[in-house]
Parts: C-alpha cells; sequence; structure tokens
C-alpha cells in the first residue's frame, strides 16, 4: 500500500513539472516575440532614445525636471518702482500705519507730504520673442520705472503695453534685441481637478529666491467672489485654486501642467491668519481668460466689454420656491439700472435670463463673462423667463467703461436725490421682499446703503422696509424721491418709520 501510494506522488511530479517547463517555454517564445534573428535581439535590447529619457525620467529624476528645465529660462523677475507721498515714512513709517492710528492717534501732520519709493516685485514670462512678458495689473499698476531681470542674469528696462485692472492682468515690453525664450500656452478650460501643476516665480525676493519651481495639484476650478486684503478685486474672476506654493512675489509667474504649457497666471493666495505666507491655498487666473483680452493690451489698447446693466445673481432654493420658477439654473434679475441697454430694450427685474445668443446661461457669473466677452454696440438676443413664459428680446450692449463713466459724470436728478441721503430704494412687491427674505408690507424697500451715511448711522439696513418719511407715507419708489426732495435742505433730524421682521419701529436720521 505504501509502494502505490509512492508511485502516484512520482507521476504527479512528473506531470507537474512537464507542463512547468511548457509554460515556461510558451513564455520564452512570447518574450522573444517568435523572433530568435541576431538583428530582432540588437533591437530589442537597445531602446530609442525616447523610450532611454522616459526611463530616466521615470526611474531616476523627478517626472518635474524637464518641465522646470523647459519653462524656468521664459520666466522673468519685474521690480517695479513707484513714488509715493507719506507723511511719517522719512522717520517713522510705521506711524502711517492704520493698526497705529488706530491706537495712538494721528500725530501732527508735516507742513508738507514726503516723498519716497516704494517697490513692488513679482515675476512674469515671455510669452514672445520680441520681448513681450506676461504678468499680474497688481505688480506693474502706476509704476514711474519697470526693471525686468532674466534667467542669465541680464537687466533690462520695461514699458508697459496695456493693463486691465478688471481681469488683473498686464503686458509689459522690453529691448533684448535677441531672440528670447518663450512659453508655451495651454488651454485651461480643459484642466481637471487632481491634475498635477508646477508654479515657478521669484517667492520672498527680498531673500533672492529667484525661479523657484514648486509642485502641487490642481484644487479646484472656477472660484469666484475673493477677496485679498485691502486691495480692490477683479471684477471678473474665475480662479484655479491650487496647492503648489505661491508667496510673495510668485505674482506674475507662469503655472503650468505636466507638460510644460502654462495654463495659469500665478496670483493671489489666502491665509485665515493674515499673514502673507503660502498655506496650500493659491490662486491663478486662467491662461484662456488672459488669451482674450491679450490683442488689445499687446496694441496698447483699452480692454472693451459689453455692458447690460443688470444687478443679476443665483436662483437659491427659496427663491425658486418663492417664485414657482421651473428651474434654477440662469441669471436672476434683482434690478435693472436707469437708462441702461437692458432697460431699453424691456428686461424687467424678476427676469430669469435663461439664453445669450442661443447659448444657455447656467449662473449669473456665466452671464457676466458671456457679455463682457461680446463687442460693445452689437444687439444680441437675450432669452428671459417671465410669469412662466419665455420671452426674447434684442438689446444693444453698450461699451462699459464708456457707459459708467458717462453715467458717473452726468448723474440723473433722481440719483442727486439719493445721494445725500446715502440710500437706495425700490418699490416694495412680493417678488422682491421674498428675494430679501422679508415679511412683504406696502412701502420702499431698502436695497443699497452708501458706506457711512447718515442712515447707515441711524441703524437703517438693507432689507428693511420705509413706511413714512416725517410722517409722511410711502407705498412707492416715486412718493419717496418727491418727499426726500422736499427734505434736501432739512436741519433737524427726520423720523423714519422702519418694518424689520414684521415689527415696526422709528429710527431717527439727521442730515447733518
Amino acid at each position: 500500500m505504501a509502494r502505490s501510494k509512492f508511485n502516484l506522488r512520482s507521476k504527479d511530479i512528473l506531470l507537474y513539472g512537464f507542463f512547468a517547463f511548457l509554460f515556461i517555454l510558451v513564455g520564452i517564445l512570447i518574450a522573444s516575440n517568435l523572433n530568435f534573428s541576431p538583428s530582432s535581439r540588437a533591437v530589442e535590447t537597445t531602446p530609442p532614445q525616447t523610450a532611454s529619457k522616459l526611463v530616466q525620467l521615470f526611474e531616476k529624476e523627478s517626472p518635474f525636471t524637464i518641465v522646470a528645465e523647459k519653462v524656468s529660462p521664459a520666466v522673468v523677475n519685474i521690480s517695479a518702482e513707484k513714488v509715493k507721498e507719506g507723511r511719517y515714512h522719512d522717520f517713522l513709517p510705521f506711524f502711517d500705519d492704520e493698526f497705529f492710528r488706530r491706537f495712538f492717534g494721528d500725530l501732527p501732520q508735516p507742513k508738507s507730504p514726503r516723498k519716497y519709493k516704494d517697490y513692488s516685485l513679482g515675476s512674469g514670462f515671455i510669452f514672445d520673442k520680441k520681448g513681450y512678458i506676461l504678468t499680474n495689473n497688481h505688480v506693474v499698476s502706476g509704476a514711474d520705472k519697470i526693471t525686468v531681470k532674466l534667467a542669465d542674469g541680464s537687466e533690462y528696462k520695461a514699458k508697459i503695453m496695456g493693463t486691465d485692472k478688471e481681469t488683473d492682468i498686464a503686458v509689459i515690453t522690453i529691448e533684448a534685441k535677441r531672440s528670447l525664450p518663450t512659453v508655451e500656452f495651454g488651454d485651461s478650460d480643459s484642466i481637471r481637478v487632481g491634475n498635477w501643476v508646477i508654479a515657478i516665480g521669484n517667492p520672498f525676493p527680498q531673500l533672492g529666491l529667484d525661479r523657484t519651481v514648486t509642485v502641487g495639484v490642481v484644487s479646484a476650478k472656477g472660484r469666484k467672489g475673493l477677496r485679498f486684503g485691502g486691495e480692490e478685486a477683479p471684477a471678473y474672476q474665475n480662479y484655479i485654486q491650487t496647492d503648489a506654493a505661491i508667496n510673495p512675489g510668485n505674482s506674475g509667474g507662469p503655472l503650468v501642467d505636466i507638460e510644460g504649457k502654462v495654463i495659469g497666471i500665478n496670483a493671489a493666495i489666502t491665509n485665515p491668519t493674515g499673514m502673507s505666507f503660502n498655506i496650500g491655498i493659491g490662486f491663478a487666473i486662467p491662461i484662456n481668460l488672459a488669451k482674450s483680452v491679450l490683442p488689445n493690451l499687446i496694441e496698447g489698447k483699452e480692454v472693451s466689454r459689453g455692458y447690460l446693466g443688470v444687478r443679476i445673481g443665483n436662483v437659491t432654493k427659496d427663491l425658486k420656491e418663492a417664485l414657482e420658477l421651473p428651474t434654477s439654473e440662469g441669471a436672476f434679475v434683482h434690478q435693472v439700472e436707469l437708462n441702461t441697454p437692458a432697460a431699453k430694450a424691456g428686461i424687467k427685474t424678476g427676469d430669469l435670463i435663461i439664453s445669450l445668443e442661443g447659448k444657455k446661461v447656467t449662473d449669473a457669473d456665466q452671464l457676466r463673462f458671456m457679455v463682457a466677452r461680446i463687442e460693445p454696440d452689437k444687439t444680441v438676443d437675450v432669452e428671459v423667463l417671465r410669469d412662466k413664459k419665455k420671452l426674447v428680446l434684442k438689446v444693444k450692449l453698450a461699451e462699459k467703461k464708456k457707459f459708467l463713466a458717462s453715467t458717473q459724470e452726468k448723474p440723473s436728478e433722481e440719483e442727486k436725490e439719493r445721494d445725500w441721503l446715502g440710500l437706495e430704494v425700490e418699490t416694495a412687491t412680493e417678488e422682491l421682499t421674498a428675494q430679501f427674505k422679508v415679511e412683504y408690507t406696502k412701502g420702499v424697500i431698502v436695497t443699497g446703503i452708501e458706506a457711512g451715511s447718515k442712515v447707515e448711522e441711524g441703524g437703517i439696513r438693507i432689507g428693511d422696509i420705509i413706511l413714512e418719511i416725517d410722517k409722511k407715507p410711502i407705498q412707492n419708489e416715486k412718493e419717496y424721491n418727491r418727499i426726500i426732495k422736499g427734505l434736501k435742505d432739512r436741519k433737524k433730524a427726520i423720523a423714519f418709520l422702519i418694518s424689520r421682521d414684521g415689527n415696526t419701529f422709528y429710527s431717527a436720521v439727521k442730515p447733518e
């Protein structure tokens, strides 16, 4: 019995060995591609040059090495000199600081302001061999003298070709009289959250940290409504958020993808501590936004943008429910400015703009960009949803800067009347009060208050409904304007009857 078991195991071992040998033989044949000629073996053992680079790239070096070597030569340092005036700069600069004055008050002022030089240090990148450089507007804006330092250490004086404050983009140029290294533009619309990105720039320039390379990923796209310190925020925001380290001095430098193509212009950071160093939340202007304004900036022209003349917002869940809107998509019209293209075309407060020139509008920010990209004086089709019916209105867009400048220079009588009081109001309607989430009652609803005005000091807030002024009942905006016009030269306090949160109370506002 023992012998038979032994014979069975021997046979099994021989059988398993045979199959193992067979599998090894098949593997060798597959690996050799069924070709044993000397020439083919030579090709197999000598990979092509590109394959060699890939092996070197992914097995010996960081995948970002080639990107850094490709882009860094086109990255420049920018020093912008500005002459400013200050009261105390020459001997105690911190006396000009708001924090100091808040606690210690103002010191006696010198007879005349003292002039001093202020320097803005940042980055930029060459995108044209003739010497055109892309950077941020806030790096060079108002500069009296701009110096550009190239990667080889050479320095040149630069001049501003064009700036666009509303996107925070600027183009400057140098005369190098030689061919310069340049970057290649990518497509910022095609990037995805999680893609690798590389930031190259001049962080903390006072430390001489030229052309520093930092690596991260695209953390988010389409960041909007951001404010950075005391600076006026760009009107058109569509930032790329990244955790690639961006620090002071990186502004204006390129954010590139894994192929070394520029997909953004490093612009800002945010830090909840208030300190100006990176915590992994940085922002870059999409290069496609820059492409849309480059032709004008290169030629030294102002960027022309279409202007509609409406105050718009997104459709919230509550607003959709309150107004029984069929969709949350579109741009909801909260206010139509007087004498604007929108007003002339018949767009009304409460309209939902759902398409522009046949293109679907998904939200308010999208509509702002769509209108801005259209040439002024062009007539466009604006489709709106009003009382559950679709209407197509023809609107001749104005030129934004010119229109706003003309209205500021020549304010209407109605605007003059509002200015002295510091209030903006509209006739209260059920739809409008629903937007402000307040209880409806007849009167005028406060939609805007001038900062520091007497009515603000009197405790009046946006969303309040004014029922009476000086014991005179108010039922609409026309009555409001008529009454405040008669009170323009009033010296003593004026009584306002206010409705707020379902309660009424009086507020006294003293004009002077």
